[in-house]
């Protein structure tokens, strides 16, 4: 319970139980807002409440980091300079986070002086994945989500909340055919052609550029990306797509 999500529940229970509360202007014609100063303030004095870490393991970075960014800044340099990419919209770099449906927080709310702290959600493994993509003249792709599972059935009901909207944005829905929610070969492809190729087909039209002009795609290090399969695909089904990789643990 970080202080985010308690004053998400205080707020829903005030706007249960009275929710002319924020309605009531004070003396000085102020509203009652229910600041995260205030949420602080109200754990401690009433619940003895304060702020407690837990703790984690971080990735580490590379020891020579600063030597294979500068060695990938170089590549890109070259690539951008030799395949003639002369308009940002054709260098875009994507990559793959997973949403987890109840993220869980490194700290949590206890009551002062607790020596053991658990923190709820730290093994929580229901998630999807977001495959997000953006160009450097800052447009963003329409995202390709995944989830874990074999049929439609594991999918967003067409009737969701901004379930049309999405689909209006582009946005593609899609089920892993595994049981996990990562990405896989035939998903990458399919971004490849249905999202990404689009994009840069209407942005080569729109600055009168060739079918055939060369464009830069930037990948995370993953097993997926960098493997045979798919670069063997890619490099047969659009050879005007150049891509490079991000170095490991760098991201």
């Amino acid at each position: 319970l970080d202080i985010t999500r308690c004053r998400g529940l205080i707020i829903a229970h005030l706007q249960n139980a009275i929710p002319h509360i924020f309605d009531h202007i004070a003396k000085d014609g102020s509203t009652f807002c229910c600041t995260e100063s205030w949420v602080k303030k109200f754990l401690f004095e009433h619940l003895h409440w304060s702020f407690h870490h837990a703790t984690h393991a971080a990735q580490k970075i590379p020891e020579n980091a600063d030597e294979c960014c500068l060695e990938q800044f170089l590549w890109l340099t070259l690539t951008i300079r030799d395949c003639a990419i002369f308009h940002p919209s054709f260098y875009v770099n994507i990559d793959q986070t997973n949403v987890i449906y109840q993220p869980a927080n490194t700290s949590t709310n206890e009551v002062k002086g607790s020596k053991q702290v658990a923190v709820l959600g730290q093994d929580e493994k229901r998630a999807f994945t977001t495959l997000v993509g953006i160009s450097a003249a800052g447009n963003a792709l329409p995202f390709q989500i995944i989830y874990c599972g074999k049929t439609k059935c594991s999918l967003p009901a067409t009737t969701s909340v901004q379930h049309k909207e999405a689909r209006q944005l582009g946005f593609e829905f899609c089920f892993s055919n595994t049981d996990t929610y990562w990405s896989t070969f035939d998903l990458m492809c399919s971004y490849v052609s249905d999202i990404l190729v689009p994009y840069w087909t209407r942005q080569k039209e729109l600055v009168g550029a060739p079918p055939d002009q060369e464009c830069l795609l930037q990948l995370d290090v993953w097993s997926v990306h960098k493997s045979i399969a798919f670069r063997t695909w890619l490099n047969d089904m659009y050879p005007w797509i150049k891509y490079r990789f991000v170095p490991g643990n760098c991201t």
